[in-house]
């Protein structure tokens, strides 16, 4: 979890600075959890690079690796937009958005809440695919995994003669 001293952040923040403060371990263990690939090869700066333009480019990936009450969380923050901290109390173990550093948390231990602020473009990668995620959700009652996703992606694109 990344956790900012006040406030005063604002959501343009760009997610390539944010995972460089994560050592290479933290970041290939992210890739792992959200079957990215990224070299563990490179510098660490690289890397950080690498993962966000992977997580970013893949919205889906993160998507199916969350809870349903963490699908309402990245709703709660497209529908708040920017700058916006979205507040919720405190949990004894983490979000996956918190663990995977793609949303600022600051701690408030006297009112013992989480303020949590996304990043404008991760915010902006998720909210293309998060309404039929959620539609799926609804529907099913539980979040397809990311294999899942890519294989009615190809059966789609057969039926529509596109391969």
């Amino acid at each position: 979890m990344i956790t900012i001293k006040n406030t005063d952040f604002t959501s343009n923040q760009n997610l390539a600075d944010i995972l460089a403060v994560r050592t290479k371990e933290q970041m290939l263990n992210i890739c792992k959890q959200l079957n990215l690939y990224v070299s563990p090869n490179v510098k660490k700066d690289e890397m950080a690079r690498r993962l966000a333009n992977e997580i970013l480019d893949h919205p889906l990936a993160v998507l199916c690796s969350l809870s349903k009450s963490e699908l309402q969380l990245v709703d709660a923050f497209v529908q708040a937009g920017s700058n916006q901290y979205i507040v919720r109390k405190m949990r004894k173990i983490q979000y996956k958005l918190q663990k995977f550093s793609l949303i600022l948390t600051y701690e408030d231990f006297e009112k013992m809440e989480w303020h949590m602020l996304m990043p404008d473009c991760v915010r902006e990668s998720l909210q293309t695919s998060l309404p039929a995620m959620l539609d799926i959700v609804k529907k099913t009652g539980k979040v397809p995994s990311y294999k899942e996703i890519r294989l009615m992606m190809f059966i789609n694109r057969l039926r529509n003669g596109e391969l």
